[in-house]
């Protein structure tokens, strides 16, 4: 599979590590918004020494061949001598997030002679300075660390002040980057692991690479660490783990990989592609800590996007992969925003955006009036849960009914992969007041911001339409399981059926972009719950002409968002086909993402937002919506919960 970029160590958003070629040897890797993070590797023969990993003046060991799992990457280098597979992995097991969480990668190089005789190798990895440093060039401390007998090396800046900073394009200068294998030391280039045998013909060398941040997240004032240090005292006690347990560990991650797979093989061998491409970009767009309480929270960083972290509209398209693997990842989504839409400063009657920028989940970015947070005695993205007041927001920017329903829809999902009814308990205030304001709202809506604002603001948008019909459903089914009586679900079904009345006739019967434009249409992706809670809130035949349109207009790369531009999100994509009741769609929308990620020239990872006629990426990569292109394999799971 070819991609634009190829994942080499991928955790965090803070240590996401990826190369931007198509030979790891044709340049240096770099942190996913293309900062320099050099991860060198070389490896030498009887003597003679090649690079397999990031540029230098030996000569490169030519790359043959690329193999992209969902969980697992392996590169295989050649020459007339030996075969190198270099392969990368990190134990991502959804049903362990200690294990999960822990900010550490392998290494691994399988060497294998192929001229049939024994030979001499090494294997080194270096970590270079920058690996830990930000933008800027500061001074770095390099050191060994014993650990119950073994020994790593460790390096970080002179002076540390962790979760100093916050943004969008930018690395963390705090915390220590470790290697861990055969033998480590420090050196000038930053430091090292050497793996070495004698007179052999096939020889497996393992090494661990990890980022320790210190502290993750700046919550609301408390400075939290990685749920891995339950496990785990230190670092240097998670990589020895790791080094004892490799096999069992790749077993448990090879067993992940195959239920990834099989559970996406229904829908073709793209759409498995897309979802290896995929996955691992997801996770390292997260970081998972808990609260003072001991909760839970899956927070993300919106990448290309202004740096937010726990962004609604980000974390509802995510939803379906966790939906399927690990639903209580949902739920540790939704938990700051609970928080902070009942904290003094958030007195709206609609839901928050978001509760801070990476890492400082102190409140709402988003909106904030220009300039306040340039002054320092005034304001500062670390305070804003102290402002206590929100006058500090122009509402104009807000996007009441894209959140409210995107938090009812979210807390109905969740319940329904959960049955967990303390959490609807324990929310039903705060949901009941965002019902009611997308009650209040109605249908024909005025110009409020949505996800979909990259064209240009609409009022009157049939699908942000849709989007608060089925949270107001969502609702109504919530209050029958708590057994408390309300009329959303009746008003819902009137509402859907007022939409359709509302909006002027298109050609096709499928619904406009707009409800007074009958020339207009668009994927009309909200509409996918109705068929996975089974609703039944708007005809079949409708599904069927949203889906004969969508087919009609579909371009080499994909079916535009909208008919006012050529472009697209690869999530939404997927999420609209669903409503065709065929594999088809998928298949074939599939196909056109690979085609996409094969034909593109802008090296970055995993767009989400990519143009459908040419293959050029709009805006926006290694975002953690691309979760959503697990939307078939939801439907498929509900259908058969069913």
């Amino acid at each position: 599979m070819k991609l634009p970029a190829y994942p080499v160590v991928t955790i965090d958003p803070h240590f996401s590590i990826w190369s931007k070629s198509d030979n790891l040897t044709d340049t240096d890797t770099v942190l996913w918004c293309s900062i320099k993070k050099r991860l060198e590797g070389k490896i030498t023969v009887d003597g003679e020494t090649y690079r397999f990993l990031g540029t230098g003046k030996e000569p490169a060991l030519p790359q043959t061949s690329v193999e992209i799992k969902p969980l697992v990457s392996s590169y295989t280098f050649e020459n007339e001598k030996i075969r190198l597979v270099f392969t990368t992995w990190s134990p991502f097991l959804m049903d362990d997030y200690a294990l999960f969480s822990t900010p550490c990668a392998y290494l691994d190089t399988t060497v294998s002679t192929l001229d049939g005789k024994k030979h001499d190798v090494s294997v080194q990895f270096t970590a270079c300075k920058d690996m830990c440093q930000g933008k800027k060039n500061k001074p770095v401390t390099k050191y060994t660390d014993n650990y119950d007998g073994t020994k790593l090396v460790k390096m970080g800046l002179y002076e540390q002040h962790p979760l100093n900073d916050s943004g969008d394009e930018y690395a963390a200068d705090w915390g220590y980057v470790c290697l861990l294998g055969q033998e480590s030391s420090v050196c000038k280039e930053g430091i090292r692991t050497v793996a070495g045998a004698k007179g052999v013909k096939k020889v497996l060398f393992s090494s661990v690479i990890a980022y320790d941040d210190i502290y993750s997240i700046n919550y609301f004032g408390q400075y939290l660490r990685g749920v891995w240090t339950e496990k785990f005292a230190d670092i240097a006690g998670a990589m020895k783990y790791l080094k004892e347990n490799r096999e069992d560990l790749l077993a448990r991650v090879q067993a992940w990989e195959k239920t990834i797979l099989s559970d996406a093989k229904p829908f073709g061998k793209s759409y498995q592609m897309i979802l290896s491409a995929a996955v691992r970009q997801v996770f390292a767009g997260h970081k998972l800590v808990r609260n003072g309480k001991g909760e839970l929270l899956y927070l993300s960083k919106e990448c290309h996007s202004n740096g937010c972290i726990n962004t609604v509209d980000v974390s509802y398209p995510a939803m379906p992969l966790f939906l399927l693997y690990a639903p209580e990842l949902v739920k540790a989504m939704m938990t700051g925003i609970f928080y902070f839409a009942n904290s003094d400063l958030w007195n709206e009657d609609f839901a928050p955006h978001d509760i801070g920028r990476y890492p400082l989940a102190c409140g709402q970015v988003y909106a904030l009036k220009p300039h306040q947070h340039l002054v320092p005695h005034k304001f500062s993205y670390k305070a804003i849960y102290k402002q206590r007041s929100a006058s500090i927001y122009m509402p104009q920017f807000q996007m009441p009914v894209e959140e409210c329903g995107n938090m009812l829809i979210m807390s109905y999902a969740y319940y329904i992969m959960t049955k967990d009814k303390d959490f609807l308990t324990e929310h039903f205030y705060t949901l009941s007041i965002w019902a009611k304001y997308l009650k209040n709202k109605g249908v024909v809506l005025d110009n409020q911001l949505c996800t979909d604002d990259f064209a240009g603001h609409s009022k009157k948008n049939v699908n942000l339409a849709i989007k608060g019909i089925m949270g107001l459903a969502c609702f109504g089914r919530m209050c029958d399981e708590l057994q408390i009586g309300s009329d959303y679900a009746v008003v819902a079904k009137s509402y859907a059926q007022e939409l359709i009345s509302a909006c002027e006739k298109t050609d096709g019967g499928y619904l406009p972009f707009r409800v007074d434009k009958g020339d207009t249409w668009s994927l009309k992706y909200n509409m996918v719950w109705d068929i996975l809670f089974s609703f039944n809130l708007f005809p079949k035949k409708l599904y069927k002409a949203e889906t004969d349109k969508y087919l009609a207009e579909l371009n080499c790369y994909g079916v535009p968002l909208d008919f006012r531009r050529s472009f697209t999100k690869t999530d939404w994509m997927l999420w609209a086909a669903c409503l065709d009741e065929t594999k088809k769609s998928t298949e074939l929308f599939s196909g056109r993402i690979v085609s996409y990620l094969a034909d593109t020239k802008d090296r970055n990872c995993f767009s989400d937002w990519i143009d459908t006629k040419q293959a050029k990426q709009c805006g926006f990569d290694h975002r953690t919506v691309q979760g959503g292109l697990w939307m078939p394999v939801l439907k498929a799971k509900l259908n058969s919960m069913k």
